[in-house]
């Protein structure tokens, strides 16, 4: 290990293009602006009409190759992270559509991951102890996305109000040390059975929204029985709180560093109550930096909150070279995770030797 580092990339990203505000969801089901963003702090949130999970996957991926310059056939390995719902039935994987999409010519392993919204932080786990385990490879691409618009019920606000769709991916890769560059430091998981279905699927009738085939509207409502997320918002929201800032301690224990040394927390963009007792909890153990969130224009995006996050925060310099930060998410299950990693904004070199 002492001659090479394991790199995780800036994000890549696909964001769909309509959207559903506030303003939106006062026409759909009994709530207001004020209400929606003092409970949650979310404005608005992204509705993908056209594209299903795997499909914005792709999207990400295409968007994080041409950011990196790196052909799709060097890389070793794919893992897609979604929430197990209706699209999974589909067949095969969302990972081999990605390796088929991306002209992948090679033969490699592809498997989706399914840990809720905490999916990237294991799939980044698992990328990183495969490329220590397995000397042969040297890129791993994680795919995190999410087209929860469609398991969620808009006839009901505790949940309509909270989800959007998105889709990122990173590349893990195997990189040669030259100015004593650290990469991925250290990645924490863990979990907790959810024995109440706190956070679950429930089968019955809802309310979907689709595009309206009328011109002068902007979406239309209709009625379906499927599996839709349901969710008692008062116990995800003790776990959350609980088990974000535990996740966050874990991946700092034992490696040198202290939560004072963390120049940046990005934290799973659900509801930006979590998001402000956590940052209350770490700040009084010494926490001084800066955490980050966008959550009140793409809502909850699930696997890909973080990653969204993360791309605009390098964007616009809160990450920079040299940045320490934390990932930290939670998800149904329960799951929880963080990954701590050193910002290293350096050309991306194909192989060790270059």
């Amino acid at each position: 290990m002492n001659d090479y580092y394991l790199y995780l990339s800036e994000p890549g990203v696909y964001i769909p293009p309509d959207t559903i505000t506030n303003a939106d969801l006062e026409k759909i089901v009994g709530t207001s602006d004020k209400w929606i963003v003092s409970r949650t702090g979310i404005r608005e949130r992204r509705i993908s009409y056209d594209k299903n999970a795997k499909q914005m996957g792709i999207e990400s991926a295409k968007n994080l190759l041409d950011k990196i310059k790196i052909p799709p056939n060097e890389i070793d390995e794919i893992i897609f992270c979604t929430n197990n719902h209706a699209e999974q039935k589909e067949f095969p994987n969302h990972a081999s559509y990605v390796a088929e999409q991306l002209g992948i010519t090679k033969d490699i392993p592809t498997h989706d991951e399914s840990e809720g919204c905490t999916g990237p932080v294991y799939g980044i786990r698992m990328a990183r102890n495969i490329l220590i385990g397995e000397p042969d490879k040297i890129n791993i691409l994680v795919a995190g996305a999410e087209h929860l618009t469609d398991i969620t019920d808009y006839s009901d606000r505790n949940t309509c109000v909270l989800f959007g769709d998105a889709a990122v991916c990173w590349m893990v890769s195997r990189k040669k040390r030259k100015n004593n560059e650290e990469g991925i430091i250290k990645t924490f998981v863990s979990g907790r059975p959810d024995k109440n279905d706190y956070l679950a699927l429930e089968y019955k009738l809802g309310k979907k929204i689709r595009r309206s085939t009328d011109p002068s509207k902007k979406f239309e409502l209709y009625k379906k029985r499927q599996n839709y997320l349901v969710m008692n918002g008062s116990e995800v929201f003790k776990f959350a709180t609980e088990v974000m800032r535990e996740a966050t301690h874990k991946v700092i224990e034992g490696t040198g560093y202290e939560l004072k040394d963390i120049d940046v927390i990005i934290p799973h963009g659900a509801n930006i109550r979590i998001v402000r007792q956590v940052e209350i909890g770490l700040k009084k153990k010494g926490f001084h930096g800066e955490i980050f969130t966008n959550l009140e224009k793409y809502g909850n995006t699930s696997t890909a909150s973080t990653g969204l996050a993360q791309e605009e925060a390098v964007r616009l310099g809160i990450i920079k070279k040299g940045s320490l930060y934390v990932i930290v998410k939670f998800g149904a299950g329960f799951t929880y995770g963080a990954i701590l990693a050193r910002h290293e904004q350096e050309s991306y070199s194909m192989s060790m030797a270059t």
